[in-house]
């Protein structure tokens, strides 16, 4: 490896990165979207895999970036190395990428896709445009005038002066220690007068403000609503990914049905759909006569959950009961699916444990009582130079896929209802768009997390140069980052919500369990 920076192995590794995080968003895309838009809608699906793949690797940049600053020796300056990667450049190319979706195409799609079927393309576009216009409007005041009144950075400068002395002067010129300043006037050949003063001890005197560059300001402001909905996701999803992977092994199906069996329970799921159905329709009667109403909300939310647990009598009944050439192949694979679940779900409670210790012993506390985490990796980077980068990106991208799970979870929920939830196999490209949008959204805070997490070790990066002092000083939102606020907010969303999990999953417990060969008996 080149000594100044040059790490042509980091090329490939970014471009494999993309390929495979590319090709996982497809498999997430085909086995989450509704059978309605299966074969049609191929741009909104172009877009749910290109929000995906911006708001994963956004994550996998933070490791990548430690990665291309380590690969220039420490006796070079940084000035001077010559590194693979533009970091700086690339890290604003994605940001910006990512609000470009955020604020005008995931909107100007969503808006697209839930017009009504009997208008014009040119109709629909027409709408569409104006919505995503007076979005852009009403963005484009907010951040204008903010970043017009508010756009500076408040840095606190602290002043110390004083005279000059040769090298070897007495203790009574250089004052009490050698760490202090010149005292004034002490040596005669002076010209410069100074004041008695200890560096180690200043304190700010004068606040110098300069104006924040726009990208860095619309990312500050972003990252505040970003920071809510990591709370909220993350916060969730940090108990319930291992949670519910430990649980889906332990519902799993242990035994194959035979045929005979598998055509009774189909008809009956078929003979209970054809009943939802009728009494969906007769809600909808009801609406048509009186107009939506509390009685209707809560029938269309009975049918809305009968339909939801059909869709999973379905999968479980389609497990239980292979199909195709090879059955006895496809019963292996299911089963192995479920014990690979069981190993995630440890592995995934051992890391937000160890997430959760990171924060409790390294953030919090001034000064940390221990660097933990920060010095595993450089452990495992003493053992092999990507051991620990891999580590890094291991546990960075855990965060998002918490914040996956969370939405997944909980879903964006207005007055305890559910707004476009995520369903296997039963998620319409609106609520793709809609969830994806709030993914990109929580990963500027996920990145923010672990940079001001794992500072010790993502040291000199290029994104430190965004969530460093520059962020933490804003004028008006800087204390918010300082003061990790948000980093408290989210331990106590975590906890609130694995207690909250915990209760859950007691009271499930206590209810007869549900088996679907003796349920349409």
């Amino acid at each position: 490896m080149p000594d100044d920076g040059y790490n042509w192995f980091l090329i490939i590794v970014a471009i494999v990165c993309s390929v495979v995080v590319t090709m996982i968003n497809v498999y997430i895309l085909v086995h989450f979207q509704h059978p309605e838009d299966r074969n049609q809608a191929w741009f909104p699906k172009l877009v749910v895999v290109l929000g995906l793949t911006l708001s994963e690797l956004s994550i996998l940049l933070l490791p990548l970036d430690i990665a291309n600053r380590a690969a220039c020796a420490d006796a070079i300056v940084l000035t001077a190395c010559n590194f693979a990667l533009p970091m700086l450049e690339l890290w604003t190319a994605v940001y910006m990428m990512m609000l470009i979706l955020i604020i005008f195409v995931v909107p100007f799609t969503l808006f697209y896709y839930e017009q009504d079927h009997d208008m014009t393309v040119r109709g629909k576009l027409i709408s569409s445009s104006w919505w995503v216009a007076g979005t852009f409007v009403i963005v484009g005041l907010i951040l204008g005038l903010s970043y017009g009144f508010a756009g500076f950075v408040d840095l606190p400068v602290t002043t110390l002066t004083s005279g000059i002395a040769p090298f070897g002067a007495s203790a009574s010129v250089l004052g009490a220690s050698a760490e202090a300043c010149v005292k004034t006037g002490t040596f005669p050949a002076s010209s410069t007068t100074g004041y008695a003063c200890d560096a180690s001890s200043g304190v700010p005197t004068e606040t110098w403000s300069v104006r924040t560059s726009f990208p860095i300001y619309v990312v500050a402001l972003t990252s505040l609503i970003s920071w809510i909905l990591f709370i909220a996701f993350g916060g969730v999803g940090v108990s319930a990914l291992p949670v519910d992977l430990v649980k889906a092994f332990l519902g799993r199906p242990k035994t194959v049905i035979p045929k005979s069996e598998y055509i009774k329970i189909a008809g009956k799921i078929a003979e209970h759909t054809q009943a939802v159905i009728a009494e969906a329709r007769e809600v909808q009667r009801e609406e048509r006569g009186t107009g939506r109403t509390r009685k209707t909300r809560r029938a269309l939310a009975k049918i809305d959950k009968k339909l939801t647990q059909l869709e999973e009598d379905e999968l479980t009944l389609q497990k239980i009961f292979p199909q195709g050439e090879d059955r006895e192949a496809s019963w292996m694979m299911t089963v192995s699916g479920y014990y690979a679940k069981l190993v995630l779900g440890i592995l995934s409670g051992i890391v937000s444990l160890m997430w959760l210790l990171h924060i409790a012993l390294y953030v919090f506390p001034s000064p940390p009582m221990t660097p933990f985490l920060n010095d595993f990796f450089v452990a495992l980077d003493d053992a092999w130079g990507l051991f620990g980068t891999a580590a890094f990106a291991l546990f960075c991208f855990y965060l998002i896929m918490c914040v996956i799970k969370g939405n997944i979870k909980v879903g964006f929920r207005f007055l305890l209802f559910a707004v476009y939830p995520m369903r296997l196999n039963g998620t319409l490209m609106s609520s793709f768009l809609f969830n994806v949008g709030l993914i990109m959204l929580s990963s500027i805070s996920v990145i923010q997390f672990c940079a001001r997490a794992f500072d010790g070790y993502a040291a000199e990066t290029s994104v430190s140069k965004i969530f460093g002092d520059e962020l933490n000083h804003l004028r008006g939102i800087g204390a918010l980052f300082e003061e990790n606020v948000f980093m408290y907010m989210f331990f106590a969303f975590a906890g609130l919500a694995a207690i909250v999990l915990a209760h859950t999953e007691v009271k499930e417990g206590r209810q007869p369990k549900r088996a679907i060969e003796s349920l349409y008996k």
